[in-house]
Order: C-alpha cells, then sequence, then structure tokens
C-alpha cells in the first residue's frame, strides 16, 4: 500500500477514508475500479505490473455477502465464478457438489480456529449507546471463570467435527495450532464432560430452577449467541446450543449475514467487533508462520471501543498486564525455542487457564475451484489471491 496514499488514515482515522480504501494504490497484478460495499469490487489488469506477461485475465470480480453454501453452487454447478473462499460446508454437500464435476474442492491447514469467543463486557441494550460491551462494564456472567469453563467442559468438539467438516477439521484446545513448534500440549477440552460442567456451575451458585433452566440471585443464567449465517455455523450453533440447555442454560440463538457481521461498520450493531452479544462464534487466522501479530491482539489496548471507532482487534475484552508482558517480551526474543515458549504460554492463558477463548475446530482451509481455472494453488499461510497472477483460463 502506498504510505503517501494513506498518510491521513491512521487509527480512529482508518474508517473514515472512504476514497483510499475503496481504492487503495498498490504494486499487485490488478487495481480497483469500482468498489460496492456489501457486495463487489471490480478490478482491472495492472498495466504497470511488474511482469508484463501477467496476469492473464484483464479484469477480476471478487463478490462478498451471502453464505458459504451459494457461493460453493456458484462455482461447483452454475459456473457463475471460478473461484470460492472459505466454502464451509458440510461433508454430504460437499461430495453432492464435486459429483457433477464443474469443479473440485481444496483444502489444507494452517491456523484456521473455529472457536467461541466471551464476552468480558456487559452487552446489554439496557446500557446507553456507547457504554455496551466497553470495560466500564464487567459482565454480569462471563466474568466468573467456572462459568465460562463449565459451557466449554459441555461440548463435544469430535461431533462438531463430523457433522460440520469430516476430515477438513480436527477438534482442538489451542487458538494456536500450527506450526508445531509454537502448538501447545493443550487437550484437556478434547472429552466432553457434561456432569463436570453441571457440578462447576452447582459451585458458581447457579442453582437449577423449576423450568430446568439455573438462576442466582434473581438472574436466569441466559446467554446470546452470535456468529455469521452459513449453514455449519447454524448446526454448530443449535448443537452447543443442546448441550447447554442439558446443563442448565436458557440459549438465544443469532446469525447475522457475512459482509455485515464481519464488515468494521462502526454505525452497525451486528459486526463482531461490536460484540453486542454474550459468546460469539467465528474464525480466523495469521498471515506467514509467526504467530506474534496474532497473538499481540488480546493486548489491553486492543479492545474495540467508541474511542477508535470499534476497530480494535481485542475482540472479547480480555485485559491482563501479565499478557501484554508476555507479549512485549517475545517482540525482544529472537531465540526460536523461545519465542515458542512465549507462545505456548499465552495460548494457555486465553484458553484452558482463563476460557476467554474457547477453541472448536482446527480447520482445514476449505475453497472450490472451477475446472477451468489453472494455476490455483491453496496456500494456508497467506490470503488464497496471493498467486493470482498466475491464475489462467484452460481451454
Amino acid at each position: 500500500m502506498q504510505a503517501a496514499q494513506f498518510a491521513n488514515c491512521l487509527g480512529a482515522a482508518a474508517s473514515t477514508c472512504t476514497e483510499q480504501n475503496f481504492g487503495p494504490i498498490g504494486t499487485g497484478p490488478f487495481v480497483v475500479t469500482e468498489f460496492k460495499t456489501n457486495d463487489t469490487v471490480s478490478l482491472a489488469a495492472n498495466p504497470n505490473y511488474r511482469d508484463p506477461a501477467k496476469p492473464a485475465f484483464a479484469t477480476m470480480t471478487v463478490k462478498g455477502g451471502g453464505d458459504a453454501e451459494a457461493a460453493a453452487r456458484a462455482v461447483m454447478e452454475t459456473g457463475e465464478f471460478d473461484y470460492a473462499w472459505n466454502t464451509q460446508i458440510n461433508p454430504e454437500l460437499q461430495a453432492a457438489m464435486a459429483g457433477g464435476g464443474n469443479g473440485v474442492f481444496l483444502n489444507g491447514f494452517g491456523t484456521l480456529v473455529e472457536r467461541i469467543e466471551m464476552n468480558m463486557t456487559d452487552p446489554s441494550a439496557d446500557l446507553p449507546e456507547g457504554e455496551r460491551s466497553t470495560t466500564e462494564h464487567p459482565h454480569p456472567i462471563l466474568t466468573d471463570i467456572r462459568v465460562r469453563t463449565a459451557l466449554s467442559m459441555a461440548i463435544d468438539r469430535q461431533i462438531l467435527v463430523d457433522v460440520g467438516y469430516g476430515n477438513a477439521g480436527r477438534p482442538t484446545c489451542n487458538l494456536v495450532p500450527a506450526p508445531e513448534m509454537f502448538a501447545s500440549d493443550n487437550t484437556g477440552c478434547l472429552t466432553q464432560d457434561i456432569e463436570g460442567a453441571k457440578a462447576l456451575l452447582d459451585e458458581a451458585g447457579w442453582v437449577v430452577g423449576t423450568d430446568g433452566i439455573r438462576e442466582k440471585d434473581g438472574k436466569k443464567l441466559k446467554l446470546l449467541y452470535q456468529t455469521s449465517t452459513n449453514p455449519v455455523r447454524q448446526d454448530f450453533q443449535a448443537l452447543i446450543k443442546g448441550w447447554w440447555n442439558e446443563i442448565g442454560v436458557e440459549v438465544e440463538l443469532k446469525n447475522i449475514d457475512a459482509s455485515v457481521f464481519f464488515g468494521g461498520d462502526a454505525g452497525s450493531p451486528d459486526t463482531f467487533q461490536k460484540f453486542y452479544a454474550d459468546v460469539e462464534m467465528y474464525a480466523n487466522n495469521f498471515d506467514g508462520t509467526d504467530p506474534e501479530p496474532y497473538l499481540a491482539q488480546y493486548m489491553c489496548d486492543k479492545i474495540p471501543g467508541p474511542d477508535n471507532q470499534w476497530q480494535g482487534e481485542n475482540i472479547n475484552r480480555f485485559c491482563d498486564p501479565a499478557y501484554d508482558a508476555l507479549v512485549k517480551e517475545m517482540s525482544a526474543t529472537a531465540e526460536m525455542g523461545k519465542r515458542a515458549e512465549l507462545a505456548k504460554k499465552m495460548n494457555d492463558m486465553l484458553t484452558k487457564d482463563s476460557m476467554v477463548v474457547v477453541p472448536l475446530v482446527d480447520r482445514g482451509r476449505l475453497s472450490a475451484a472451477s475446472t477451468t481455472l489453472g494455476g490455483v494453488v491453496l496456500n494456508t499461510w497467506d490470503t488464497e489471491l496471493w498467486n493470482a497472477q498466475d491464475w489462467f483460463r484452460i481451454k
């Protein structure tokens, strides 16, 4: 990206620079010609690209919004598009679509973890706008680690894998599952323990009422659980709601169009950064093979809020000076063994030690490519458009 173009778009000002954000000047194989919010990006071949023989395509259209199944069908059945990213659909539907012969599914494991984030702040609509989901108001239920741990213990991660991913997923307790040297030996969450979860909630003072829902000090143990609109995610929501009901938790489900949920619009109440829910589920990963920037997202100064246009990366509002100190230590450490040790400590602080992040599935990246599109190499360590300059049409 061009420094001069974005000089006045740093920090909180970033979301106000519409012209720059919609038409960035870069060195890639394509340049933006039109950007339609929550819809499409139109691009044309960059006439100044460093390799005059590339790209092979004169134009490219990137389509956003909708859901994973529709995206997969656009490649595998209708042929409307050549490539679909994040085709998160169940194994049976994958097999049915692949049988048509119009496309192939691509899969590879990297660092993409489907997880539940626990809101450490109060998202209640009873609070004034600008104070919901901010550190001024701790969460009235989830600040108790016993509740967070019980919610994690009630989940059967292997069933989630079987239902949602098959061979394209594996259960995990880690936020950082790879590279191997950075992956913690953290497997305690892999065995579901319904009775243990009930005992923890008993210990925390949540008593089962006549309707089967736990209560404490006149307050119901009720949670709003949100995620993006996606068939696998809705299957996960239904399963997890059932397990949480079993331990006495009332659960309300909400799903939001992905273009809105991940859109970052500071004016929308439905972004994952704003987090106007008690728990929310999504997946992301880090580019490259070093997790330091990814783990640094959970530092205290990265919390989204009205003062930074809700643009911070610390989605669950976790804040621990000891964690921040580990991030700073890692940034000053070059020896790889020590870096790995620090990464594991931070991973464990977020997961098994505090349960503010509840990992579910180590997801293989699953995408779809047309049989007429050549040059595609799925790279789980970078954007999937990393080598778009090498894509070509198979005659």
